[in-house]
């Protein structure tokens, strides 16, 4: 049996965190084709380009990388740039008079409108948040008060899922990775600490077989 696999970062954030990395290419061409300007001179398009524009080129760099690593300052910078992104282009409908191009301009607020809630879901920001690293959950963990013993003493559980659960535990003395022996409804499980907060810890099941996932999921639905 495996121990559980920890998904580092969903797809969806890798191919909106590449998207921020290509938008400088894809913005300068559209530049280029749009005003005329030769793309085989990026000096002269740069000098000619809106400084705002420019700054969003390079702050789009910074926001995928920030997101693609994990970085806390990389979700903080993603909404700057969102705000700045549709600021400038709610400024452009209202004073550029070319249709095709207010229209390309409504489609970038739109799709950062989309990335911001997209960001701000709890299941994909807590990542973001956490001083010790941690993976994304794709299952959710349901409200559950059941009696747990770890490595000997007595907890209850806050929430509960088939994968992992969380126990109010702010002197918790095991380190982040540390495999505890976890004593469920008479059942003995492995499993380990993926995170501290200060005020308790994550754990997740490890060595899992499909009887104790059973037993588990009754445990929700009798006590959800």
């Amino acid at each position: 049996m495996e121990r559980r696999k920890r998904y580092k970062r969903p797809l969806s954030l890798i191919i909106i965190g590449s998207l921020f990395l290509l938008f400088p290419i894809w913005n300068y061409f559209s530049i280029c084709i749009m005003s005329g300007y030769p793309y085989q001179r990026p000096l002269y398009v740069l000098g000619k380009m809106d400084p705002v524009v420019a700054l969003l080129m390079v702050l789009s760099l910074a926001v995928g990388i920030g997101l693609l690593l994990v970085k806390r300052w990389g979700w903080r910078l993603f909404f700057a740039f969102a705000a700045l992104l549709m600021g400038y282009n709610v400024w452009a409908v209202f004073s550029l008079p070319d249709y095709w191009v207010n229209m390309l301009y409504l489609l970038y607020s739109a799709l950062g409108l989309a990335a911001a809630v997209y960001f701000l879901r709890p299941d994909i920001s807590t990542p973001f948040m956490k001083m010790y690293p941690r993976g994304w959950r794709f299952e959710k963990r349901i409200p559950v008060h059941k009696k747990v013993r770890i490595n000997g003493k007595d907890f209850e559980t806050r929430d509960l899922s088939t994968r992992g659960f969380y126990v109010d535990w702010p002197d918790c003395n095991v380190e982040v990775g540390e495999e505890v022996e976890v004593e469920i409804d008479g059942m003995l499980l492995k499993a380990g600490i993926v995170r501290l907060d200060g005020n308790g810890a994550g754990l997740a099941f490890r060595y899992q077989r499909s009887e104790s996932r059973k037993t588990i999921r009754n445990l929700i639905t009798a006590g959800a």
